[in-house]
């Protein structure tokens, strides 16, 4: 119980940092916690806040769904810096078949022409 004890003070300790803008300092604290147990889901959420990129958020919170997937905070933050993202990734998809169908249409077209100027030379 003493050993959850000094989990949760370090861990307060570090959320007092983050909110007084010293990242740095709560990071080394959050990282000795998540390296003392990687399930620590509420070191992962925190590490989140803490980290300075987008990207080390993300890995952050991916770790925070894997050990418990129902977290709604985790989960919604992940979207949010995904959304760009996911968006973009549906214009992608979108320009692919649109170009897919362009393509085929050029074939079917050249086909066509072919056909069109074998046959008028055959007649």
């Amino acid at each position: 119980m003493n050993n959850h004890t000094d989990k949760i003070d370090r861990l307060l300790d570090a959320i007092d940092l983050v909110k007084a803008d010293h990242k740095e300092q709560a990071q080394d604290i959050l990282r000795g916690l998540i390296r003392e147990d990687s399930n620590f889901e509420d070191a992962w959420l925190w590490m989140a806040v803490a980290v300075e990129s987008l990207d080390q958020s993300a890995v952050c919170l991916d770790n925070v769904l894997r050990v418990n997937p129902g977290n709604t905070q985790a989960a919604g933050a992940l979207f949010r810096l995904r959304e760009n993202e996911i968006i973009m990734e549906k214009r992608r998809d979108k320009l692919r078949s649109l170009r897919d169908f362009a393509i085929s249409m050029l074939w079917i077209i050249t086909v066509g022409l072919l056909y069109a100027i074998l046959f008028s030379y055959v007649i």
